[in-house]
């Protein structure tokens, strides 16, 4: 990667729980990073922007020249209350941005655009991207939509477009399903409400998903659509032992039937076959023990 070294990377949604992960991964490669963000900025490259507003987005692009994009910013939230708006960021924000992008006078080297899983729904097993979506949700469903107006720009620009599975890390925010596990042990609270803990998910390490965006984006691949995935399905039962294990004490698991969803699959994994074969294999190298424990000891 030493030739892509004083490069700039162009990172939409660059302070949320993935956008700092890949800054601080890039950065120590020796990149030069700016991206957008949709609250304060207390960096120099983070640049205040709502990406509905083209015109204020298109100048950004534009005075930065970035050699490389990554579009991150999104409604990722699957519960959020305003669907309208979950629409109009995760669909016409993309759209602003390659619509920016094809304002330039040259074109980036690849331009990294997030999708989700959740645009398959409940189909049960290990999922592939040949496999025909079935959303079943705003957020999934915008995603989906995403996907098929980016489709016509491929004949014109280096577009990968990802859907990445399960994952978390240091950073991500408590009311998603792994840090609200570890803040409850880290509170030393005597007992939780959850959902259906009888299911296998994918629950992957961000620093896997910002691997493989590193890798695709430098991949010589484009107008393809990935799994980012390991294919690893876990037992949430085993996250709450492995929690017990990890704290020294028992925490009771109260089942909130508001948390249950109807129809819930028992596995519900990807299948990385079409990933592993473009960029290798390297899921083993972070485990979900380890991800708990530093998660466990960096939570705030």
């Amino acid at each position: 990667m030493a030739g892509h070294f004083k490069e700039t990377i162009f990172i939409t949604g660059i302070t949320g729980f993935t956008g700092k992960h890949l800054e601080d991964y890039f950065v120590k490669q020796g990149f030069c990073v700016y991206g957008t963000t949709f609250s304060e900025s207390y960096s120099k490259n983070h640049i205040v922007c709502d990406i509905l507003e083209e015109k204020t987005l298109s100048g950004i692009i534009s005075n930065i020249k970035p050699d490389f994009i990554i579009h991150l910013a999104a409604i990722s939230f699957v519960a959020a209350a305003d669907q309208k708006h979950i629409y109009n960021v995760n669909i016409f924000g993309t759209l602003n941005v390659l619509n920016a992008i094809e304002r330039l006078e040259y074109k980036p080297k690849k331009i990294l655009i997030a999708s989700s899983a959740a645009v398959y729904g409940n189909i049960e097993g290990a999922l592939s991207e040949d496999m025909c979506p079935k959303p079943v949700n705003h957020y999934g469903n915008s995603k989906l939509a995403m996907e098929n107006m980016v489709r016509p720009y491929f004949n014109r620009l280096n577009i990968i477009i990802v859907r990445p599975f399960n994952y978390t890390g240091i950073g991500q925010e408590n009311h998603f399903l792994i840090p609200k596990i570890i803040s409850h042990y880290v509170k030393n609270k005597k007992e939780i409400e959850l959902g259906n803990i009888d299911v296998y998910r994918e629950f992957n390490n961000v620093k896997f998903v910002i691997k493989s965006y590193s890798e695709l984006l430098f991949s010589s691949t484009k107008s393809e659509i990935f799994n980012v995935c390991t294919g690893h399905a876990i037992n949430i039962k085993s996250i709450i032992n492995s929690m017990d294990n990890l704290a020294n004490y028992n925490i009771k698991v109260k089942i909130n039937p508001k948390f249950v969803r109807e129809n819930e699959i028992k596995i519900l994994k990807g299948n990385p076959q079409k990933l592993f074969s473009c960029i290798g294999d390297f899921s083993t190298e972070i485990s979900m023990e380890e991800t708990l424990e530093e998660m466990y000891n960096n939570i705030s």
